[in-house]
């Protein structure tokens, strides 16, 4: 059994890149099944070995077909293959899917008005949609292209959000990443399996943030990397700053332990459980910063996004989880501030709205 797993990923990707070649989709339908099935099994090694191989498949099977490879591109990486090959690819498959998209939304609207747009999940929309787009466009080229990209963008997002929870350093050189966002958040509305890609793309790293604590007086530089939402960032910050006010921390607080490792960076198997509230997180201009929101939502105040620590006015509480399990966070204490510092922060700040 050892001699022949030797070799079988890269004999099953063989599989899939015969039947490419052949231009042969049920070939390749339980070719790709059988690479799943041997990737599972395979090494890191090998992961890496093929990955390059699958992806250079990408351009060959077009916005559709690739993307539903893309898939599994992705899963490759989270199973341990190096990401940087997939990275390029699958930021322009993205990009070119959501062009198609916002053609076919476009045409769509030119021939059916209100009517609802077909569910992506459903192949056997495609004939009428296809139609539909002919008519629009007068042209079966552009129709496809803009079918094509409808039903696919969901699935190259995908990989993507694969891609953008591996590190810090994928997510700040991502190709079209502002013109992703930009893209995307244009669909939203219509294409709730965007969610993800978005709140990712929109994810801050090596942001400075100005955290004040009303009742005390006392404020502090923060850094936070990988934090996709308000209920993590809310997590960390009182994990580190809970303590004793002897060393310029805050009183008083209840923190598990277990909740800041998941908030941080803890595998999916240690989530569970129910965190609870330490604050009300307020704005530099007054206004409640919602835990269903993310950092990125935080306005500027003077050039820096400041989070103000109030009291809760009631108890809340969420599900111990983090929102992208593969993506890893931290919250960093730069420094405390000084007292005068604090202070001429605090009174610059606007009173909770």
């Amino acid at each position: 059994m050892i001699f022949n797993r030797r070799g079988k990923l890269a004999d099953r990707v063989a599989d899939v890149e015969a039947a490419v070649r052949g231009r042969d989709g049920d070939a390749m339908t339980r070719a790709v099944a059988r690479v799943w099935q041997a990737a599972q099994q395979a090494s890191v090694a090998e992961l890496d070995a093929v990955l390059p191989r699958c992806v250079a498949l990408l351009p060959q099977l077009g916005t559709g077909a690739g993307g539903q490879f893309s898939v599994l591109c992705g899963a490759l990486v989270e199973l341990g293959a190096r990401p940087d090959e997939l990275v390029a690819p699958a930021a322009d498959g993205l990009a070119a899917a959501l062009a198609g998209a916002h053609r076919f939304r476009s045409g769509w609207q030119r021939v059916r008005g209100d009517d609802a747009p077909p569910d992506p999940d459903d192949p056997a929309t495609m004939d009428e949609a296809l139609a539909a787009l002919t008519q629009a466009y007068d042209d079966e080229a552009v129709a496809h292209d803009a079918v094509q990209g409808w039903y696919a963008v969901g699935t190259w997002a995908m990989p993507v959000i694969t891609l953008l929870q591996q590190s810090a350093a994928v997510r700040a050189s991502f190709p079209h990443r502002e013109g992703l966002l930009e893209a995307g958040a244009g669909l939203a509305g219509e294409r709730p399996d965007l969610e993800c890609v978005l709140g990712l793309l929109r994810v801050l790293d090596g942001e400075r943030l100005l955290v004040l604590h009303r009742a005390t007086g006392r404020g502090w530089w923060v850094t936070i990397d990988g934090v996709a939402d308000n209920f993590q960032l809310h997590t960390l910050l009182a994990g580190a700053l809970a303590g004793p006010a002897e060393r310029g921390l805050i009183e008083g607080l209840t923190v598990d332990p277990a909740w800041v490792e998941v908030a941080t960076d803890a595998p999916e198997d240690r989530f569970g459980g129910t965190v609870v509230g330490s604050f009300n997180l307020v704005d530099g201009h007054g206004k409640w910063i919602w835990n269903e929101g993310a950092p990125a939502d935080i306005p500027l105040f003077e050039g820096v996004r400041v989070v103000v620590l109030d009291p809760p006015p009631y108890q809340r509480s969420w599900n111990n989880i983090r929102r992208f399990p593969l993506m890893a966070a931290a919250l960093t204490v730069d420094g405390a501030l000084t007292g005068a510092e604090a202070a001429h922060w605090l009174g610059r700040v606007a009173e909770p709205a």
